[in-house]
């Protein structure tokens, strides 16, 4: 079964067992890794909106607990600077005119 099957299938009875969250959660990490994490983190924020009140508290949960589990294992500093170094190419200091 698909990750994300099993996280909405778990908002749409309206109950998830801690131990069904921590298990998906290192599932999806073990299979994809961060991006994995990051991609059920959108597809949370991005349906949450869509789903019916009631439904929304326990998706907020499962989206609160992915993140959690993201900075918990891939902490944002390392992540923040590696980005940081693909996004800013070095600068070169000017030469100065002597």
């Amino acid at each position: 079964m698909n990750i994300s099957e099993i996280v909405w299938k778990s908002v749409g009875r309206g109950a998830a067992h801690p131990s069904e969250v921590l298990n998906t959660l290192i599932e999806l990490d073990n299979r994809k890794g961060q991006i994995g994490l990051w991609a059920l983190e959108n597809e949370l924020r991005a349906k949450m909106p869509l789903l019916r009140p009631a439904a929304r508290p326990l998706a907020q949960a499962w989206l609160e607990a992915t993140v959690l589990y993201r900075t918990t294992y891939y902490p944002e500093g390392r992540l923040s600077r590696l980005f940081h170094r693909f996004v800013q190419p070095e600068q070169q200091p000017l030469p100065f005119a002597s």
